[in-house]
């Protein structure tokens, strides 16, 4: 579902500093619990160009957490809106894995690279939100990014 211009801004502005907050509760999580990047994604990383791929983390879970409640989600696909339950998701220099889906991984660093070249978790947020809103998740020109680079 996509959103006109003026309802997305409303939404996303509503909505983007709530979500950085709990996005950067969850990096913080992730860097405590997850695991350095194997040698492969530490190359990956450096061809991406990510500051200090050293300091990436990684946490295998099930499910991945969310920023809203997962009856949320059920009741927003049944809706048609575009909320969904990943299979990776990162989080400034935290990445969340599903167990099994280690394949994600270079789809994600594409974000960790993108996250630092915006200046980190907040502006990432908001226009990461505002994409997703006025292009659809899958047109998303930040998903469209990480799909090709991945």
């Amino acid at each position: 579902m996509i959103l006109p211009l003026g309802l997305a801004l409303t939404l996303a502005s509503g909505v983007a500093p709530a979500t950085a907050r709990w996005a950067q509760a969850q990096e913080r999580r992730i860097l405590k619990e997850g695991v350095p990047l194997a040698a492969e994604g530490l190359a990956f990383a450096a061809e991406l160009q990510i500051e200090r791929p050293e300091e990436v983390r990684v946490l295998e879970v099930n499910p991945i957490p969310l920023p809203f409640p997962r009856p949320l989600v059920r009741l927003a696909g049944r809706w048609g809106l575009p909320l969904f339950e990943p299979g990776g998701m990162a989080l400034g220099k935290g990445i969340y894995i599903l167990e099994g889906n280690s394949r994600v991984l270079r789809h994600e660093l594409v974000h960790v690279a993108q996250y630092q070249q915006m200046g980190g978790i907040g502006p990432f947020m908001r226009r990461y939100l505002m994409e997703c809103l006025t292009h659809g998740y899958f047109d998303a020109p930040l998903e469209v990014e990480a799909r090709e680079r991945e």
